[in-house]
């Protein structure tokens, strides 16, 4: 598999589409053959051959290639996801402080909010790790964020509405957020709700609370070629009940340094979960047209011995740093360090390439939480079973992420 190059004139065409401005450049480009404005399935005219997938129980079409739109700071790589087919973008109240939802808002005005589905998330917790008691957020505090996000989208609906990073089962079934969600709902906000999470620990748990809850449609997970068989069959029953499953982190952190020869490890690394019969869409970040580029071109390709020998290479060559969020390692630190988000933490800077994003993360850590105390530890009883040396490593991110 060789990664698709772009021809001259699509390359003087994106050009011009990042010189320009997007605003003036978005009535030019011909993507209304993406969907039609009521969601009905067309084909994209686009050059990528896109694949549209039913989205659980909910009737949406999504591509089977999707846009997480985390990180992004430049409209025209949202104008070539159009042009390629996507129709489905994620994002969150919390992501670049509101910025995100802002730019996605500004893009969707000029090119038609029906022709595309997005979905937005609202944590239902204001401390990411409780180790004694929830610090759930009051929902009328959530309707407040969910006014904000509407107002940034410049929409008066989310078609998916996500209760975000859910680590404990007993969150999934929390009944004033479940009152929260069917309050959107009913007000026309929110078409569909779902929860998010990534802590592989307690993914399965999550799930089967989930799964009890009278409300959810989607349910939006960390999946990729490193994922234990006991997460894909959890996700797996909950297709088969019904429920959409969009994944996320997809690419295993991405490292650009981890890249060897023609093939591309994060095109194999998609086309491993979209191969997946339980999996509806995928949402990897992108921040550049390349990336929408190779990440589209994973739409039909079939995992050969050649992409799996590369997927090999590539995890060998990350392993020493890639946290797989097992939450093996909780109950080895005497201090309770929150060593899996040090170490999601860490993938941001050195895997994406956002220290902004990075430091923002550790630092909603706290005193307790971060690993301000493995700087002068010297018990060192932390283990990783997968070979991360996490002493080294909780030391590195405090000192360039503190």
């Amino acid at each position: 598999m060789k990664q698709k190059r772009i021809d001259r004139r699509e390359f003087l065409r994106d050009l011009g589409v990042s010189v320009a401005g997007a605003g003036l450049m978005l009535k030019a480009l011909d993507v209304s053959g993406v969907h039609a404005a009521e969601h009905a399935g067309t084909q994209s005219s686009s050059p990528a051959t896109m694949e549209y997938r039913d989205l659980g129980k909910t009737g949406m079409k999504v591509s089977a290639v999707s846009f997480g739109v985390m990180t992004l700071t430049d409209p025209a790589v949202l104008l070539k996801a159009l042009d390629r087919g996507i129709n489905y973008f994620d994002t969150a109240w919390m992501y670049q402080n509101g910025k995100n939802e802002e730019l996605l808002g500004k893009v969707l005005k000029d090119y038609g909010r029906k022709k595309v589905f997005v979905a937005t998330k609202i944590a239902p917790v204001y401390s990411f790790i409780a180790k004694d008691t929830m610090h759930m957020e009051k929902p009328e505090k959530m309707e407040e964020k969910m006014g904000q996000s509407l107002k940034r989208l410049q929409t008066d609906y989310v078609d998916v509405l996500f209760l975000h990073n859910i680590v404990q089962p007993e969150w999934a079934t929390y009944e004033p957020m479940l009152k929260f969600l069917e309050k959107m709902k009913k007000e026309g906000k929110a078409r569909f709700v779902g929860i998010s999470f990534h802590d592989g620990k307690t993914l399965v748990d999550v799930v089967d609370a989930g799964l009890q809850a009278p409300c959810y449609d989607v349910f939006l997970a960390a999946l990729n070629f490193k994922s234990p068989p006991e997460h894909a069959a959890a996700l797996k029953k909950a297709r088969q009940k019904n429920i959409g499953i969009i994944a996320m982190k997809t690419q295993a952190g991405g490292y650009q340094d981890a890249r060897r020869g023609s093939l591309s490890p994060y095109q194999a690394a998609l086309s491993w979960v979209l191969q997946k019969d339980f999996v509806d869409c995928a949402i990897p970040g992108m921040v550049n047209i390349d990336q929408v580029v190779e990440n589209t071109g994973a739409v039909g390709k079939k995992l050969g011995w050649s992409e799996r020998k590369v997927l090999d290479a590539y995890y060998s060559s990350i392993k020493d740093r890639y946290c797989l969020r097992c939450g093996e390692c909780r109950g080895t630190c005497p201090y309770e360090t929150a060593m899996p988000i040090v170490n999601r933490a860490l993938m941001y800077h050195e895997g994406y390439g956002n220290t902004e994003l990075a430091r923002a993360t550790y630092r909603d850590l706290g005193c307790e939480e971060n690993a301000r105390s493995c700087a002068t530890c010297r018990d060192r009883t932390c283990r990783c079973v997968n070979g991360i040396n996490l002493a080294e490593r909780m030391r590195y991110a405090h000192r360039l992420l503190a």
